[in-house]
């Protein structure tokens, strides 16, 4: 049965007469996801590297390599990336990185079987053949996962004085040995450089993502709100530095403990460390950049340390990194820590955060990126449940 167009206008207008007014109303599926929901769970992190990009190590001229940005020639832009290198002998480990998005955590879980990193490249002058580059996708663990740059992934072959588009998958990189990297923490994509070459480079980006159906988590700001915050306590879920190297050894191990099931084993010698940074750092909400609800006065540093320790504890210089850069370093004073008063071998530090300057040193405390703790002379000892509490 059909409804003439005036019965329907007429119908509309004692509606309207009644003070009834129509809406518009968006339409969900059964677990609730609108359109509007579903471009909002787009991928976000897609730019890598452009002309006005900051997060970019390893641009620099040595014996082996020569790395810089060119003002000219470039695809897109005013700049683009100029290298050239030639690994022969004693030449070290030669490559970039790119940390994109401040060095934030990307979460690329959602789009690793359907994204790719593109990139454009062009020979400097004539034409180069196919360079041995290795792709590395590093998480915050330190973890990096490798993809083979090859012919196939470019538009044509060889590669000449014109620019052109190289797409690599990145559902190779689940190909990849294990142990796989954990590819919703992160850190940055590094190029290893091998053999020798001379190439321009320009705007690398996530391309190729898909929305995906399953909603994810996009990381970047957040603030902590349950105390007391874990940094450690039986395990390192989001920290670098782990390991034997050089002069330092950072462990989680059960013969010692405060309580739980581990304590952080550490054991330092910084004349055997051949002038590496020694240095171990984490972060307690995945990476993000992370606020505290409310002034810095109404927090504290807590952790536990063995009784024995107090000449070690010395040694230690702790502080906190901001996204922007900014970091903030103290020693420790004996007048941060007590004897406890549940296991009398352990001691109990506690330092206000208002210790560490942050405002004299224009922290950004709305950006927190990492809590960090540097090895000065030698010691060793045992520390367990670091926290950030409420005083």
């Amino acid at each position: 049965m059909k409804i003439s167009s005036s019965i329907f206008l007429f119908f509309v207008l004692m509606l309207s007469a009644c003070g009834v007014r129509m809406q518009t109303t968006e339409l969900v599926d059964e677990w609730g996801t609108s359109y509007h929901s579903k471009v909002g769970k787009e991928f976000q992190d897609r730019d890598v590297y452009h002309d006005q990009t900051v997060d970019v190590w390893g641009i620099e001229k040595t014996d082996c390599k020569n790395f810089y940005r060119l003002d000219s020639l470039a695809y897109k832009g005013k700049s683009c990336l100029s290298l050239t290198w030639d690994k022969t002998g004693s030449c070290p480990w030669m490559g970039l990185g790119f940390g994109w998005n401040g060095y934030a955590a990307k979460d690329l879980t959602d789009v690793m079987q359907t994204g790719s990193i593109d990139f454009y490249v062009r020979a400097i002058k004539g034409k180069q053949f196919i360079p041995t580059f290795i792709f590395l996708l590093e998480d915050y663990a330190g973890v990096q996962t490798a993809s083979l740059l090859k012919a196939k992934h470019l538009e044509r072959y060889p590669i000449d004085e014109e620019w052109q588009k190289v797409s690599i998958p990145l559902s190779s990189f689940l190909n990849a040995p294990a142990p796989l990297s954990d590819f919703s923490n992160i850190k940055s994509l590094n190029i290893e450089c091998q053999g020798s070459g001379a190439l321009l480079l320009d705007e690398f980006y996530i391309g190729g993502a898909s929305v995906s159906s399953v909603a994810g988590t996009k990381f970047g700001q957040t603030t902590t709100q349950n105390f007391p915050a874990i940094l450690f306590a039986d395990e390192f879920k989001y920290a670098w530095g782990l390991g034997k190297t050089e002069g330092r050894l950072v462990e989680v191990q059960s013969f010692e403990k405060y309580e739980g099931n581990s304590s952080l084993h550490l054991k330092w010698n910084e004349a055997e460390s051949k002038k590496q940074l020694l240095e171990l750092g984490m972060n307690w909400e995945h990476w993000q950049a992370i606020a505290l609800p409310d002034s810095m006065s109404l927090y504290s540093l807590h952790f536990f340390a063995k009784q024995n320790a107090s000449e070690s504890l010395s040694k230690l210089e702790l502080g906190f990194e901001s996204y922007a850069g900014t970091n903030t370093f103290i020693k420790i004073k004996d007048t941060y820590y007590k004897t406890s008063s549940n296991k009398a071998d352990w001691m109990e530090v506690t330092i206000p955060l208002t210790e560490f300057a942050f405002y004299e040193k224009n922290f950004d405390t709305t950006r927190f990126k990492q809590f960090l703790i540097r090895f000065k002379g030698s010691g060793e000892l045992w520390l367990d449940n670091i926290t950030l509490t409420r005083n």
